[in-house]
């Protein structure tokens, strides 16, 4: 171990840049997105592994495919409400879901996850 010119290595030294390994870490996390029919409701049910919630997560339908703008949307809510979220539109074909969050930072909405859209 390489000392600095002004203390020793020992708790709160400086070390030089050469005595510090590299550090690497992964992690995978999912998000989960489903968008079903009860009591003639339009639900969208959502979960994540993730530790932290996306930025200004927003749970949206939509009226057909997802659309070029993610904000583009006929109901929607924050991710951080419980699921799972009744839409409050009546149950049927044409609808699709996406979750979607701000590109870092605070950028553009961008979709997390989007369903097909529901047919009879």
């Amino acid at each position: 171990m390489k000392h600095s010119d002004t203390q020793d290595a020992g708790v709160g030294a400086a070390l030089a840049a050469d005595d510090v390994g590299p550090v690497n870490i992964s992690a995978t996390y999912s998000w989960n997105l489903l968008l079903y029919e009860y009591q003639g409701m339009c639900y969208i049910a959502y979960t994540t592994t993730a530790p932290f919630r996306a930025q200004q997560g927003q749970l949206m339908l939509y009226s057909g495919s997802p659309p070029a703008n993610p904000q583009d949307c006929i109901a929607w809510t924050w991710d951080s409400n419980p699921s799972p979220f009744n839409t409050g539109k009546p149950w049927g074909s044409g609808y699709s879901a996406g979750w979607i969050a701000q590109q870092s930072p605070n950028g553009p909405y961008t979709y997390v996850a989007a369903t097909g859209v529901t047919s009879d």
